[in-house]
C-alpha cells in the first residue's frame, strides 16, 4: 500500500491513491513557497500543539475556499505529498515523524476554525517579520482576523534575517521586466520605502516610480516583504526579515507558544482573533 499525506488537514490512508478531503482553491491568496506545508522544526519532540494548529488551520482554509481547486504539487509538498517523498526527505526520521503526524491528526480530526459561524481563511506562513500582516496588504481583501498580531519569537528564528546579492546587471535586468528604466548610476535606482505597522514595505520609489513591496518580492524572489535594500558600489544587497507573506499564523511562532504551554485551540485563537474552534 502506498500512503499518500495530505499536509492540510493529517492523514487521509487508502489503497491506490489518495483523495482529497475537499477540493479547494488558493491561487489569489497564496504563494507557492509559502504553501509548504508541515515544517521539520514542527515534527521534532516536544508538544505537538503547533503542529495540530497549524492541520486546523490549513483544514480549515481549504473549506474557506469554497468550489475554486486548490493548488497542489506533491514535489514540492504543497498541500499533499506521498510517503516516497517524505521517506527522501526525512531519512532516518521517516517514520517517527510519520507517527508524530498520525498522532495529531487523530487528535484534532473534525475540528474546524470558524469566524461567524463560517470557516475561516486560516492561512498560514514560515516566519513573521515580528508582527502578522494584515491580509488586504497582501491582498487586498481585509478580513476581520487577518488583521495581524504580535509574534515575538519569530525574531529568534533560523533564517530570519537572510541577505542576498545581486550585480548591477541582474537587478537592470528585472527592472526593466518591470517595465522601469534605470538610469546610469545604480545608485539611485531606489529610493525610500514605507514601510507598514507590521514592518513589511507597502511601496518603494524605483526608478522614479512607487512599486508595491510585495511586487518587488516576487520580482527579486525575495523572502519576505519586510526588506531593505543598498547599493555598495559593486552589488546590491537585499535584506530580508522573516519568510512568507506574513499573513496569519507564523509556523515559527506558533511552535514557540506551544513550547510555552499554550494549546493547539489557543495557538488558532491568538493568531486569528475573533474566530471560534468547532471540534465534533
Amino acid at each position: 500500500m502506498r500512503l499518500k499525506v495530505c499536509l492540510l488537514h493529517g492523514l487521509e490512508l487508502c489503497k491506490g491513491g489518495y483523495t482529497l478531503l475537499k477540493s479547494v482553491g488558493a491561487d489569489h491568496f497564496t504563494e507557492r513557497r509559502d504553501t509548504v506545508g508541515v515544517k521539520e522544526h514542527m515534527l521534532g519532540t516536544g508538544k505537538a500543539d503547533a503542529l495540530c494548529a497549524q492541520m486546523v488551520a490549513g483544514y480549515s482554509y481549504a473549506l474557506a475556499l469554497g468550489d475554486t481547486p486548490l493548488q497542489v504539487n506533491s514535489a514540492q509538498c504543497l498541500g499533499w505529498t506521498d510517503s516516497d517523498v517524505l521517506k527522501a526527505r526525512w531519512g532516518d526520521d521517516y517514520a517517527r515523524f510519520y507517527a508524530r503526524l498520525t498522532q495529531a491528526a487523530q487528535t484534532v480530526n473534525g475540528s474546524v476554525l470558524t469566524y461567524g459561524g463560517s470557516p475561516a481563511a486560516a492561512c498560514y506562513h514560515s516566519i513573521s517579520a515580528g508582527h502578522t500582516e494584515a491580509s488586504q496588504n497582501v491582498w487586498e481583501t481585509a478580513l476581520p482576523y487577518l488583521q495581524g498580531v504580535p509574534s515575538p519569537a519569530d525574531l529568534a528564528a533560523d533564517g530570519y534575517e537572510v541577505t542576498v546579492q545581486y550585480s548591477p546587471e541582474q537587478v537592470s535586468a528585472v527592472l526593466l521586466a518591470l517595465e522601469l528604466t534605470p538610469g546610469s548610476d545604480p545608485a539611485a535606482w531606489f529610493g525610500d520605502a514605507v514601510l507598514d505597522d507590521a514592518g513589511y514595505v507597502t511601496a518603494q520609489t524605483v526608478c522614479g516610480s512607487r512599486v508595491a513591496g510585495t511586487k518587488m518580492r516576487r520580482a527579486f524572489h525575495l523572502r519576505s516583504a519586510s526588506y531593505t535594500v543598498e547599493y555598495d558600489g559593486t552589488s546590491f544587497c537585499f535584506v530580508t526579515h522573516g519568510y512568507g507573506h506574513g499573513v496569519g499564523l507564523s509556523q515559527y511562532g506558533a511552535k514557540a507558544l506551544a513550547e510555552q504551554g499554550s494549546t493547539w485551540q489557543e495557538i488558532l485563537l491568538y493568531y486569528f482573533p475573533g474566530c471560534e474552534v468547532r471540534q465534533p
